[in-house]
């Protein structure tokens, strides 16, 4: 280790921090022979000494195309007894271990959820159990070639090791591409990086020493440095050789580097017999684990090839006589970039075959025959259409789309040709579902069996739904509807439910799909059941009917975690959305923040879009706003960077969640904004997502004063959700908005007929908040005093529930009615109430209908009563005095008429609060000094 002790410190740190009980990640980048696996043994070596328990692994070119190749090396020298065990269960014994099934020989289409999130917490666990023992230290090089599972589940231990004694060490060679460079990146946010150079001028001289075994002289040690760039292995080499030549004076070339060293291998070899150069380029190009592969892909006995190694370790390039393995890359590299494609080709192909013909796994096949286009039959089929569901399950859906891509280009018959389509367009759905869409469209051509039909229906619908292309996905569902009509009547009802609650026609609320008619039992908690669970989940809310069956449903689609649904967005949604609408908000937002954590560990893009949106609509129904907007602003900006079409379902659900909160709040202006890619008039796509957001445009046009234009956006959203059979009140509030809408037009028979419609079906829903929404619907469309009766009603019903901003609305009204009707002392006590609930929300309308009010009202002899300033503001007593009244809800003019100043004095005032607090608009200084329900 001369010269690298500054390193080699570094790197042992993360073993003193692990025996302190603190988890340490340390990356060690450097390019090619720069001695970075000599540290890493350094550091194993340390480990060990100290007590840790140390696991190592070694990743080559080949191991991308292995589920958890990195992990099982990690793992099989610490687990042993129980720990073997589990990780057996696990992750299997081995990867790709032959069961016997092809891609012929699945009855259905097999899309079960993945389990590749149960593996990493279970691993996970394994790994704290093993620490229960003792400090544990894992080393892994190569990092760069390492398989994706292996990778996204470093990065996962990463996150959520926070207080093991764990000690994580890492080398990876930089200017090489890595097998997935998303996950290195994200490691290398994560670990501390060690970066790794070459030896300087000065550092040369002892190094030197070392390898001649003397004191060199300064012009050699000079000139090495030069050609070299420091690099120990070039050096290392170049060195050794200068000592064993004969020459008197060594040359020693201007520029020799590692391109130099591998040619320079390379000529000494080719100076060997024909037969140890195959055996060497069998050796680079296959890289066997053993000695008898390599001896029978090379065409040779194994004493041959045992004696071949021999005289390779000799040569310096393999490490051990007994094991076919190049002492380093540079030689591998060297000898694999001399041989022409269409050999490389040959190594493989003869490769799978020797592996198929001793029965050898799966995985081990397919990555030979991935590397090779030479046609090998319907076996390397199987064996990548194996290889590719346990890539699926271990998360790694873009491998496993190439290994089905390379096994639709073998000759195999019709049957088998659909089953490979079908699972490639299952990889594809989960990163393009374009291509996934066009799959799955041949695949169906060829379908005959119901339950097959029904899965590649609902997936295939599913991606053209995301895509953003809604007739298409109807069509597919119609068409196979169609098609299993007569044949198979319980599969077309489910697909008939997946229509209904996705992708409605105006036929949809026609046809009855009942519970008893589907193929499983939604009850049951399986994946299947799981599924099926959630359309019936939402379709129930939507409708509007038992509320109780919904709540079970949803609960049950949600039984296995939100996670476990993470790969259907649709599904997760209607769950989810299921719990709000029956009231259910704790568990909502448990589930919503579940899914975004999720989202963050496994970088689900769309799942975090998702999680935040639903988070933001919790906390609208709870009367959280300024909560709500941060997380629809998130979804939104995730979206935006998703470089997703406009149309795109994870664009609208944000800005439908977003419009909703600003509104509420009271920033009108920014509300505009949102909406103005969409216009204020302009029609909008009959999707569920496009009319939960014309449902919120009604309401922007309403806060604009166009009243008629909120009343047609009210209605069509009536017209579009009755055609569909969705006429539950909890779906979307369209009546009690078009009502008022009514009652500004002066149509006040038209204002009760919706509310008393909406009463009916919300005594049938029986949730609290859609009754108590009703019922204040039915008192604003009533007026005068015989509104009292249904306000008092809507107050009581809404007792104990978390709707705050529902409560506060109720309790507005219902103050302002019974004082405007003489009952002035209980006025007071409602209208307090309505303040703090107000103020609690941050909601500026309501607070500006309070102050519209008479003082005493409230209780108070002015527009709101002078506060003390709090020690810490940043503000200055006439500040505070106008941001006070500003965030109760006044204009500039009444603030101004109050502190006998001018509109200017004001409007400056404003200017240098914004500055200080941070904010530019009014609504963020209502939210901030209402939020926690006191002035700052």
């Amino acid at each position: 280790m001369v010269q690298r002790s500054n390193e080699l410190g570094r790197l042992v740190s993360a073993l003193n921090a692990a025996e302190m009980g603190t988890p340490a990640v340390v990356l060690m980048e450097g390019t090619t022979g720069m001695g970075k696996t000599t540290l890493l043994s350094e550091v194993a070596e340390a480990a060990g000494a100290r007590g840790f328990q140390v696991a190592g692994a070694v990743t080559s070119t080949l191991d991308r195309f292995m589920s958890f190749s990195v992990v099982r090396q990690l793992f099989e020298n610490l687990a042993a007894g129980p720990e073997a065990d589990a990780l057996e269960s696990i992750i299997g014994t081995g990867p790709g271990a032959t069961d016997g099934s092809g891609a012929g020989n699945r009855a259905a289409a097999d899309f079960d959820e993945p389990a590749i999130h149960q593996r990493y917490n279970e691993l996970y666990q394994l790994v704290s159990e093993l620490s229960g023992r003792g400090p544990v230290c894992f080393i892994v090089d190569d990092l760069q070639w390492a398989d994706t599972s292996s990778l996204q589940w470093l990065n996962y231990l990463m996150r959520r090791a926070t207080n093991l004694p764990l000690a994580v060490v890492l080398s990876c060679t930089t200017g090489v591409y890595p097998a997935d460079p998303l996950q290195i990146a994200e490691m290398q946010i994560y670990a501390t990086r060690v970066r790794i150079g070459g030896f300087t001028a000065q550092d040369l001289p002892g190094f030197a020493e070392l390898v001649l075994g003397r004191q060199p002289e300064p012009e050699l040690t000079k000139a090495s440095h030069t050609a070299t760039g420091g690099n120990p292995l070039v050096l290392r080499h170049l060195l050794s050789t200068l000592e064993a030549s004969d020459a008197g004076v060594p040359e020693i070339p201007a520029s020799y580097g590692v391109q130099e060293l591998g040619e320079s291998a390379l000529a000494q070899l080719h100076r060997e017999s024909a037969q140890l150069v195959q055996l060497a380029r069998t050796i680079a190009v296959v890289e066997p684990a053993e000695l008898g592969l390599a001896a029978e892909v090379a065409g040779m006995t194994l004493p041959e090839a045992a004696d071949g190694v021999g005289r390779l370790a000799r040569l310096g390039l393999m490490a051990d006589a007994g094991k076919p393995a190049f002492t380093h890359s540079v030689f591998k590299d060297a000898i694999t970039s001399s041989i022409t494609r269409a050999a490389r080709d040959d190594l493989h192909a003869r490769t799978a075959a020797s592996l198929h013909a001793s029965g050898a796994r799966a995985a081990l096949i397919a990555r030979h025959v991935q590397c090779t286009a030479s046609k090998l039959g319907r076996w390397a089929a199987d064996a990548l259409f194996q290889a590719a569901g346990e890539l699926l399950d271990d998360g790694d859906a873009t491998t496993a789309a190439s290994f089905l891509t390379r096994a639709l280009q073998e000759d195999v018959p019709a049957e088998v040709r659909t089953r490979l389509l079908v699972k490639l367009g299952h990889a594809e759905s989960f990163f393009d579902p374009d291509q996934a869409a066009t799959h799955l469209k041949q695949a169906l051509e060829d379908i005959e069996e119901p339950e097959l039909l029904l899965d590649v229906t609902s997936l295939l619908s599913r991606a053209l739904y995301l895509d953003g292309r809604y007739e298409d996905a109807r069509g597919a569902l119609s068409e196979s509807i169609a098609r299993m009509c007569a044949s198979a009547p319980e599969y077309s009802a489910q697909l008939r439910l997946a229509l209904r609650v996705t992708l409605p026609t105006e036929q949809s609320g026609e046809h009855d799909v009942a519970a008893d008619r589907f193929p499983v039992d939604w009850r049951r908690g399986d994946a299947r059941g799981r599924a099926l669970a959630a359309l019936v989940a939402e379709d129930l809310s939507n409708r509007g009917e038992d509320l109780t069956t919904s709540r079970e449903a949803a609960l049950v689609a949600l039984s296995a975690g939100a996670v476990s649904i993470a790969q259907d967005p649709q599904r997760m949604m209607a769950a989810i959305n299921s719990l709000i609408r029956t009231n259910e908000l704790d568990l909502a937002l448990r589930y919503s923040s579940e899914a975004i954590l999720a989202a963050h560990r496994h970088k689900l893009d769309l799942i975090f879009v998702l999680g935040h949106t639903l988070r933001s609509r919790v906390h609208f129904q709870r009367g959280a706003l300024a909560q709500a907007v941060v997380d629809a602003r998130l979804a939104l900006a995730k979206a935006q960077r998703m470089n997703l079409h406009q149309r795109h379902p994870a664009q609208i659900w944000p800005m439908d969640a977003l419009l909703s909160a600003l509104l509420h709040l009271g920033d009108v202006e920014a509300a505009r904004e949102l909406v103005e890619p969409i216009g204020l008039t302009s029609p909008l796509p009959d999707s569920w997502h496009h009319t939960s957001l014309l449902h919120g445009r009604g309401h922007l046009r309403m806060r604009l004063g166009d009243s008629a234009g909120a009343l047609r956006d009210h209605l069509e959203c009536g017209r579009r959700l009755k055609s569909w059979g969705a006429t539950g009140p909890a779906v979307l509030p369209w009546r009690s908005y078009a009502a008022v809408a009514h009652l500004h037009l002066g149509q006040s028979l038209e204002a009760v007929q919706l509310a008393l419609e909406e009463l009916e079906l919300a005594k049938r829903w029986a949730s609290a908040p859609s009754l108590a929404r009703a019922m204040l619907t039915v008192g604003m469309a009533t007026g005068g005093a015989a509104a009292l009766p249904w306000l008092m009603e809507a107050e009581h019903v809404l007792r104990g529930a978390q709707a705050l901003l529902l409560r506060a609305t109720i309790l507005v009204e219902l103050g302002t009615t019974r004082w405007h009707h003489g009952q002035q002392k209980l006025a007071r006590e409602e209208l307090a109430q309505a303040k703090a609930a107000a103020e609690r929300c941050g909601s500026r309308p309501l607070l500006s209908k309070l102050a519209a009010l008479p003082p005493e009202a409230l209780g108070r002899s002015g527009l709101r009563p002078a506060t003390p300033v709090p020690a810490d503001s940043p503000l200055t007593p006439q500040e505070h005095r106008v941001a006070s009244m500003v965030a109760a809800g006044a204009s500039n003019d009444e603030v101004a008429r109050k502190l006998s100043v001018s509109r200017r004095a004001v409007e400056f005032h404003l200017t240098h609060i914004y500055r200080k607090l941070g904010i530019q608009r009014r609504t963020q200084l209502a939210a901030m000094l209402y939020s926690t329900g006191s002035s700052r």
